[in-house]
Formats: C-alpha cells, sequence, structure tokens
C-alpha cells in the first residue's frame, strides 16, 4: 500500500483538489528510476555527476514513485507543489534510495 506526502499546499489534479500524494518507491523498476533522469534531462535540468548529491534528481525519483502509486497523477501535476514540499519529497527520495540501503 503506497505512503501518503501531506502537502503544505494543495494543488490541483485533474479538477480536484489535492492535499495529499501518494507515492510508492518499494515497487519503482530499475526502467522507473531511468525514466526518472531522462524526464528531469527533458525538464531541462541537467544532471549531477553525483546523484545521491542531486536534489533536483530526488524530487524527479520523487515524482515517479507517485505515478507509480496512482497513475493519473502525471508528473506535471507534481511540479506544480511548493517549492517547501518539493524540498521534503525529495528527501524522502534521498532517504529511501541512498540512506536506507543498509550501506
Amino acid at each position: 500500500m503506497p505512503e501518503k506526502f501531506k502537502l503544505t499546499k494543495p494543488i490541483m489534479v485533474n479538477g480536484a483538489e489535492v492535499s495529499e500524494l501518494p507515492y510508492d518507491f518499494e515497487n519503482m523498476s530499475a526502467k522507473d528510476k531511468l525514466n526518472a533522469g531522462k524526464e528531469m534531462k527533458m525538464a531541462g535540468y541537467p544532471p549531477s555527476n553525483a546523484e545521491e548529491l542531486d536534489s533536483d534528481y530526488h524530487f524527479f525519483l520523487f515524482a515517479k514513485a507517485v505515478t507509480k502509486a496512482d497513475p493519473n497523477i502525471d508528473s506535471t501535476d507534481i511540479l506544480r507543489i511548493s517549492a517547501k514540499d518539493s524540498r521534503e519529497a525529495g528527501k524522502l527520495a534521498r532517504h529511501f534510495f541512498y540512506f536506507d540501503s543498509g550501506e
């Protein structure tokens, strides 16, 4: 079951106000992770040489986890969340992929 990220400022998604976003890192595939990087590049954000330190990449990983949890939410919807929320959402991805790995 996907976890939920509570937004400090709701956004409109498919004509409805949304105050929380589901996300699912656990069921992301390698292809999902690669596609997050491709979407980031297509949106005009150059990748960093150190992905574990790239906060933009972490946010795009979060966006991919949201679309994984609910395919009715588009990544362009997620780009409209507040800057503060985007920072916190990116932290979730960073922690999951780089600090929760037992390394």
